[in-house]
């Protein structure tokens, strides 16, 4: 079954890695696991610089209509992330914006990460947020509240928290969360089909930080329905991304 991916990276990080060329490396995933657009946000900017790496990543992935980007924005540096967004979201290979509030050092409840998610929601229409817990995913829950034309996929479900985030994706009509973690934590898509639905549900693999095949894996090992499958591995993210033949959200 074809599939989008709504989490993945391109770049090298500070994990032993292979050295060969990441955007091919991307694409050859890709085509063996059936994965028909693939969104990226950049492993420079997210470790260390911002700018330099939303550019490196936008040229490696620009020839490739299987590729799609995040801008990703940090609420530590405000201005500068509004100038990348105004830079590089025009552009039709990057769909959205992406955080990361750990490796940004300002947590969800800083004034400053409002700050920052209030220009994301005036220039885009989807953001994805690497969301490790509960606490995490209920304030970005009130951020989508407030901005209810922007689409916000709470990258990771919370990890050890997948229960209570899905919770928050069942209260929130524009939250929506994906899978992808090294803890597989056998039951946490089950209860998840129970709690949110497979419309609040999107298939991240977190390449090629970790193979897809891994997170494949877990959604497999739910007993998915083909209808669950169509809409968590296609359906939910081409509507919310508003690929080609797709209503927007």
């Amino acid at each position: 079954m074809k599939k989008i991916d709504v989490h993945a990276h391109h770049g090298q990080w500070q994990f032993p890695m292979p050295v060969d060329d990441e955007t091919e490396r991307l694409l050859r995933l890709c085509e063996r696991e059936q994965i028909e657009y693939m969104v990226c946000s950049s492993a420079l900017a997210i470790m260390y610089d911002m700018e330099a790496g939303n550019a490196e990543m936008v040229r490696a992935i620009e020839p490739h209509e299987q590729l799609l980007g995040y801008v990703y924005v940090n609420a530590a540096m405000l201005p500068e992330s509004v100038e990348q967004m105004e830079r590089y979201l025009p552009l039709d290979s990057m769909v959205g914006a992406k955080i990361h509030p750990r490796l940004s050092g300002v947590a969800c409840d800083d004034p400053r990460m409002g700050a920052l998610i209030a220009e994301v929601a005036a220039r885009a229409c989807v953001l994805l947020v690497h969301t490790v817990d509960q606490h995490a995913a209920h304030q970005l829950g009130d951020y989508a509240r407030e901005y209810p034309h922007l689409s916000v996929i709470l990258g990771h479900a919370g990890h050890t928290d997948s229960d209570e985030v899905a919770r928050v994706a069942a209260s929130v009509a524009n939250v929506y969360i994906e899978f992808c973690c090294e803890w597989p934590g056998a039951g946490k898509i089950e209860r998840a089909l129970g709690i949110c639905g497979p419309e609040k549900i999107c298939f991240g693999s977190d390449s090629d930080l970790l193979d897809p095949a891994f997170t494949l894996g877990m959604y497999e090992g739910a007993g998915l329905s083909d209808a669950q499958r169509q809409l968590i591995y296609w359906d939910n993210a081409a509507r919310i991304l508003g690929l080609p033949g797709r209503p927007t959200a």
